[in-house]
């Protein structure tokens, strides 16, 4: 082969080439657009993945709460047992009973508490697929106006429907 025709190869390979990748970046970046339907599914993920956050949160306080009181139960019964008469056979009774109903309570914030971790694994699972389904979208700026003002507009009646 001659030096001319293998430089008219290269360079026709090379411009086959560039046309090519030019073409499928093209293609990329247009397909990197999510579109309003994505936009509108992936907020209303989100916001649903907010408000079950929120929800653990307060699962959370309310469940720490409970171990503060059954704390403060147990330093009263410490109390009461070191008083308890023990020739009396009601002051006893009451006081097994307040005991059982102390690990009935213990038991009850243990279990509240398996489940807001239960739950906050199944979040975390759950915000680990939707950062994979939406977390690589991006979108126009019309879409994102066009999206924010029907979510305004759904709120406001919303609100307007449920005010008495």
């Amino acid at each position: 082969m001659t030096t001319l025709r293998i430089t008219f190869l290269v360079l026709a390979g090379l411009l086959l080439s560039d046309t090519a990748g030019a073409a499928t970046a093209k293609a990329a970046t247009a397909g990197a657009f999510g579109t309003r339907e994505q936009l509108r599914e992936c907020m209303a993920l989100d916001d649903s993945l907010k408000l079950r956050s929120a929800g653990i949160e307060a699962a959370t306080a309310a469940s720490n709460q409970k171990f503060d009181a059954n704390e403060a139960e147990a330093a009263r019964l410490v109390d009461m047992k070191k008083n308890l008469d023990r020739t009396d056979k009601t002051a006893i009774a009451t006081f097994n009973q307040l005991v059982v109903d102390h690990n009935l309570h213990v038991q009850q914030a243990h279990q509240a508490e398996s489940d807001t971790e239960m739950a906050s694994n199944i979040l975390a699972t759950d915000k680990a697929a939707a950062d994979q389904k939406c977390g690589g979208l991006t979108y126009r700026p019309g879409d994102i106006d066009a999206v924010s003002k029907e979510r305004k507009k759904a709120a406001a009646v919303a609100a307007a429907a449920s005010a008495p």
